[in-house]
């Protein structure tokens, strides 16, 4: 569960930052999607570094 939960948040946390920045750019969509994959990116760090698996 916790795997999941760092995926996720991950996700959301970066990709909703690349949304801002999307709004503030005036680009649709571009650094949402490149943000959520850095999140998914961080969140598999995360579970290596301390979950071990």
């Amino acid at each position: 569960m916790t795997a999941l939960t760092y995926l996720l948040a991950g996700m959301l946390v970066w990709g909703g930052i690349g949304w801002l920045v999307d709004h503030w750019v005036g680009t649709k969509g571009i650094f949402a999607g490149i943000g959520a994959v850095v999140g998914i990116g961080g969140g598999i760090y995360l579970i290596v570094r301390r979950l071990g698996a």
